[in-house]
C-alpha cells in the first residue's frame, strides 16, 4: 500500500473542502481521489462519481512568485476550451486554488521525447490555432526578460550564475520585445499534452499562459520534449505550413532563453521547498538544465550574430 505524503494529504483535504462548497462539484468531495504524479507545482487527481469524470487540481502555495497566474488562467481557459484546445472547464476558483475540468482519458500516456513526428505535427497545428485566437480583454503580458529578472532577484546569492545571467541578457536582448503579442501557453511539455483514444490532442495546465512571443511556445515544446535538430526543424516546418511564421535561428535563441527561465524557476522552487522527493527532483532537473545552458552558452549568441 502506498503511503501518501503529508503535503498530498493536506492538499487533498483542502481540495475536498473547496469542492464541497458548490453544488456542481459537491459530489466529488466524497469520491475516491486518484493522484496524478509528476508535477512539482500542483497537486492533481482523477476523480469520478456517476455522471462526472473529472480532473481536479489544487495549486501549491507560492506558485505566483514563480510566474503562475490563476486568475489569468481562468479567463484564458474559457476561451481555449470553447476553441476546442483544452478540456471543458467545470469550475475555476482561483481564490480556493482549485480547478476542475472534464477528464480526458489518454490511451497513449505521455509522448516519448522527440520520437513521435505525428505528435510534433499535432502540436504545431494546435499552437498555430492558439496563436490565431483573439485574446480575452485585459489578459496579462508574459515578458520573459521581465520574468528572468524577477526570478534572478529572488535567488539566494549562492545560486546565482553570473556567466549565465550575462548570456541571458544578450539572448533576451537579441530576441527583443514583439510589437504584437499573441496568446501563448508557455509550458508545452509531455504531461501537458493529452492524447485521447481517438487521437485528438489536448493542451492542459494554463497557469503560465498570457500574451507573448509565439516563438517561445515553440521553444517550450522543443526544449521540454527534448527535440533533436531534425525534430525541431519539423516543428518549424509544420508551424509554417499551418500559417505561422518562425525563423529557425530565432527559435535557437528562444530555446536557450526558455531553458534559462526554466532553470531559474527550478532554482526558485528549491529555495523554498521542504526537504523531500520533490526537492530532490527539482535539484536534478535544475542541474541538468544548467549543464545544457553552459554547454550552449558559448555558441548561442555567436551563431545568431548576423
Amino acid at each position: 500500500m502506498t503511503v501518501m505524503r503529508p503535503e498530498w494529504q493536506e492538499a487533498e483535504s483542502a481540495a475536498r473542502a473547496a469542492l464541497a462548497t458548490e453544488a456542481d462539484t459537491a459530489s466529488l468531495a466524497m469520491a475516491t481521489f486518484e493522484p496524478i504524479a509528476g508535477s512539482l507545482s500542483n497537486f492533481a487527481w482523477h476523480v469520478s462519481v456517476p455522471g462526472q469524470d473529472r480532473f481536479v487540481r489544487y495549486a501549491r502555495a507560492g506558485n505566483e512568485q514563480l510566474g503562475a497566474d490563476l486568475h489569468a488562467e481562468g479567463e484564458i481557459l474559457r476561451l481555449v476550451a470553447e476553441a476546442g484546445l483544452a478540456p471543458r472547464v467545470v469550475r475555476c476558483d482561483p481564490s480556493a486554488r482549485l480547478l476542475v475540468t472534464q477528464w480526458i482519458a489518454s490511451s497513449e500516456g505521455v509522448p516519448a521525447a522527440g520520437s513521435c513526428d505525428r505528435t510534433i505535427r499535432q502540436v504545431a497545428a494546435l499552437l498555430r490555432q492558439l496563436h490565431a485566437l483573439t485574446p480575452p480583454p485585459g489578459v496579462r503580458v508574459v515578458d520573459f526578460a521581465v520574468q528572468a529578472r524577477r526570478l534572478e532577484a529572488a535567488l539566494p546569492a549562492a545560486a546565482v550564475r553570473p556567466a549565465l545571467a550575462a548570456c541571458a541578457e544578450g539572448v533576451l536582448s537579441r530576441l527583443g520585445p514583439r510589437h504584437t503579442n499573441v496568446l501563448c501557453h508557455h509550458d508545452v511539455h509531455a504531461q501537458n499534452l493529452v492524447t485521447e483514444p481517438t487521437g485528438r490532442l489536448w493542451l492542459v495546465d494554463w497557469e503560465y499562459a498570457g500574451l507573448g512571443d509565439p516563438v517561445l511556445d515553440l521553444a517550450s515544446c522543443a526544449s521540454q520534449l527534448e527535440l533533436s535538430a531534425a525534430s525541431s526543424g519539423l516543428l518549424c516546418d509544420e508551424y509554417l505550413r499551418a500559417g505561422g511564421t518562425v525563423e529557425p535561428a530565432r527559435l535557437d535563441l528562444a530555446r536557450w532563453a526558455f531553458d534559462y527561465v526554466q532553470w531559474l524557476w527550478y532554482r526558485g522552487l528549491l529555495a523554498t521547498a521542504a526537504p523531500g522527493p520533490d526537492a530532490v527532483e527539482a535539484a536534478h532537473r535544475a542541474g541538468r538544465i544548467e549543464r545544457g545552458l553552459q554547454v550552449r552558452a558559448s555558441g548561442v549568441l555567436r551563431c545568431n550574430n548576423h
